[in-house]
């Protein structure tokens, strides 16, 4: 059965091993996720089956001084392989809407995902995403080490 929360300390190793799938990122440990889980302010949707967590999704909070409420925006989401096309997206997407809603008021959440991922597309679609005609942008800025 589906259970949809906020991720916890204690699915910290799940979410390493998701997330080495996912971005292939392998320098993140157990340790980091779950301080970044205690402190920052980052919010983290997971989805599991049979108490083992499967998918994750993030979003960010923003606030500015330009507008009256905050605005949250979408920025990462995985769902195990063997796992999708069962709309578990869609169900990570509206607990995290009502939760953003009710912990911080917003009333726009954003997200950005390739153009060519045609299957993410459709599951935004479905949850209520319509595109918008922007243009993303990027630098890479030299890291001072």
């Amino acid at each position: 059965m589906l259970n949809v929360r906020l991720a916890c300390p204690a699915d910290a190793a799940d979410l390493v091993l998701l997330n080495a799938a996912f971005n292939e990122v392998l320098d993140v440990s157990a340790e980091d996720v779950r301080r970044s889980l205690a402190h920052s302010a980052e919010v983290v949707v997971v989805a599991e089956v049979d108490d083992r967590v499967i998918a994750f999704c993030c979003a960010q909070v923003h606030h500015s001084f330009c507008y009256k409420t905050p605005v949250a925006e979408v920025t990462e989401m995985y769902v195990d392989e063997v796992h999708r096309r069962r709309g578990i997206a869609t169900e990570m997407l509206t607990f995290l809407e009502e939760y953003l809603q009710s912990a911080y008021d917003v009333d726009e959440i954003h997200l950005l995902t390739g153009t060519d991922n045609h299957a993410a597309q459709a599951a935004y679609k479905k949850a209520g995403f319509v595109r918008k005609n922007e243009a993303y942008m990027m630098k890479e800025v030299p890291r001072n080490r």
